[in-house]
């Protein structure tokens, strides 16, 4: 009888520790997930809630379609061969600034 009334107790402080560690997130209707495409996290006109730190900025030429899907995928291009180390790009028009997440 008493180990069980242990393991009891013991369970519910373990629940009580467990759930202090949690935040509530509230999700609104800004909250979103990005996409990513060639292992690169894309916002396109927002901006990652995460801390980041901003390593720099890349621009395509104006001499290309003008499709979204091309302009994404040279700006990866681009970001990838100039900081190698980044995590995410954020795309504001024919440029993106590229970060990394702390």
């Amino acid at each position: 009888m008493k180990a069980k009334l242990i393991y009891f107790l013991s369970g519910i402080i373990l629940m009580f520790l467990i759930s202090a560690g949690y935040e509530n997130y509230v999700v609104s209707k800004q909250t979103a997930n990005a996409e990513r495409y060639q292992n690169v996290y894309v916002f396109t006109d927002s901006k990652p809630v995460m801390e980041y730190e901003y390593l720099g900025t890349v621009k395509v030429k104006l001499g290309i379609t003008g499709y979204y899907d091309e302009t994404r995928d040279i700006l990866i291009k681009n970001a990838k061969k100039e900081y190698p180390q980044l995590d995410a790009i954020i795309i504001r028009e024919f440029k993106a600034d590229v970060i990394k997440f702390k």
